[in-house]
């Protein structure tokens, strides 16, 4: 029954660290900066202003492995200050049992998750602004959800080495049955270190989340560093939730060669026992 409720969780796009909810990562970046860093340039999957100041066209597509061998895959268009996405999470072989001790299971079953996305950045001056409208359909048995979901993004560049944030997620998301997606709140800031390619973000995060069943709010702590020259960069974040007292740590890596790139990533959770994630990316720039 905790191997059930955990995947219907995630089918929903979240799942529970003691009331914290963390939405599912899209891409190997996403899944690197660990759901974070708002005030990153080049972070779309995360804050949609950042397509703002985009000037490549590219193609993307990651391989995606998720916890409780959830799997998934995710295909991505920018061009300019405009992205297109789709991704998609699946789990097989969930085993169901009647309440009586049994060492086989009366069936199995599936669950799948899809999503359609439209981000596109805005820039006046010094102001970046962005949105990102998905849609989204979730079913898992009997169980049928869809719904569009709304994210809102703003970001201010004091200079060219730092920068604050803002964003909301989830704003209006009108699911059936009242199963709402945690509406979040956060504020960050980079600061890119002069004269070596080192950038550090800092972020701060709030959550809450209302269903037929309960109600859930939670907070939480941010920080990661990315090293970036060009041809190389690596990523490593960290995020503590102050309810839960939890910690995760990610990391992520990106090889870059002419128009091509490939990046992996993964995160470690101190519970061990749902494994970690790794996704694996290819990237096409025109």
């Amino acid at each position: 029954m905790k191997y059930l409720i955990h995947i219907i969780l995630l089918i929903s796009m979240s799942f529970s660290i003691d009331v914290l909810s963390i939405q599912l990562p899209e891409n190997v970046k996403s899944l690197s900066y660990n759901g974070y860093s708002i005030a990153s340039k080049d972070n779309y999957a995360i804050n949609p202003s950042s397509l703002s100041q985009s000037k490549d066209s590219c193609f993307e597509f990651s391989s995606n492995q998720w916890l409780f061998d959830v799997k998934g895959s995710y295909f991505g268009y920018i061009d300019k200050n405009l992205m297109l996405s789709s991704y998609y999470w699946e789990v097989d072989d969930i085993e169901f049992y009647e309440d009586t001790p049994s060492s086989s299971p009366l069936y199995t079953f599936g669950s799948k998750t899809y999503f359609l996305g439209l981000s596109q950045g805005f820039e006046f001056g010094y102001h970046h602004f962005g949105y990102s409208a998905k849609y989204s359909y979730m079913k898992l048995l009997e169980y049928e959800n869809k719904g569009f979901v709304l994210d809102l993004g703003y970001r201010y560049d004091f200079s060219s080495f730092s920068s604050i944030a803002v964003l909301i997620n989830n704003i209006n998301t009108g699911f059936k049955d009242q199963d709402q997606l945690p509406q979040i709140a956060t504020v960050g800031a980079t600061q890119k270190i002069k004269n070596i390619p080192i950038t550090l973000s800092f972020d701060a995060f709030f959550e809450y989340k209302e269903s037929d069943y309960e109600h859930e709010k939670g907070s939480g702590l941010y920080q990661s560093i990315l090293y970036d020259n060009h041809y190389f960069s690596f990523i490593a974040s960290h995020c503590y939730y102050l309810e839960s007292k939890e910690r995760d740590f990610a990391f992520g890596v990106n090889f870059s060669w002419k128009d091509l790139g490939f990046s992996i990533s993964t995160i470690l959770k101190e519970e061990t026992s749902v494994g970690n994630p790794i996704f694996y990316q290819l990237s096409y720039y025109f």
